[in-house]
């Protein structure tokens, strides 16, 4: 299962960025399609390359999952935001390895949750919960995707064959739900024939 990564440029991508991020699946956009009023759960980039690409982008509306890579030697930017700034040329591994914290130390959020160090904190009542590595993979996976099929999450979270008859699934999904009850989220998991969906 390949992580999807929005890549904002106004140039190609570059082959060394797409080696780095191989085990992930690169979205390649341009600066206007970066909505600066959704709240999203996506993972994005932005690569700047020269002056006028930055005042194409108003860092003050982007989220904090927003990874901005930059090769400028004179640019600097504040926001109320904890947007992360890499700045290159720096080694192959560095990058990789930057990206990796990245990604890793992400916040999700959607509606009135958010998911953070494996923490599952309701936004409006501050009760948290802490999620295992397995429910965070599944609850973040079904946050970004919507919808999912149980053998898809089967396969390439638990690596169980779809054959293979467990009630694996249902016993992470239950510990799920019993965790987002307790902290009083409006976020639900439904389940409908072999389809999974997360709704408010």
């Amino acid at each position: 299962m390949k992580t999807r990564v929005n890549v904002f440029s106004n140039g190609y991508l570059n082959n060394l960025l797409s080696i780095v991020l191989s085990q992930y699946k690169l979205k390649l956009m341009d600066f206007s399609s970066i909505d600066y009023d959704k709240n999203t759960t996506l993972i994005n980039i932005i690569i700047l390359n020269n002056n006028r690409e930055v005042d194409l982008i108003n860092f003050d509306k982007l989220s904090d999952n927003y990874l901005i890579m930059s090769n400028l030697k004179i640019f600097n930017f504040k926001t109320k935001n904890n947007i992360k700034l890499l700045k290159t040329p720096i080694s192959l591994n560095q990058i990789k390895n930057s990206i990796e914290n990245f990604l890793q130390n992400l916040k999700i959020q959607f509606h009135d949750i958010s998911i953070y160090n494996e923490r599952l904190t309701n936004l409006n009542n501050n009760s948290f919960v802490y999620l295992t590595k397995v429910e965070l993979e599944i609850l973040t996976y079904l946050i970004r995707e919507k919808v999912s099929s149980k053998d898809f999450i089967k396969e390439n979270i638990l690596n169980i064959k779809s054959n293979i008859e467990t009630n694996s699934l249902e016993s992470h999904l239950s510990r799920i739900r019993k965790k987002m009850n307790t902290v009083n989220t409006n976020v639900k998991i439904h389940t409908k024939s072999e389809k999974l969906l997360i709704t408010v």
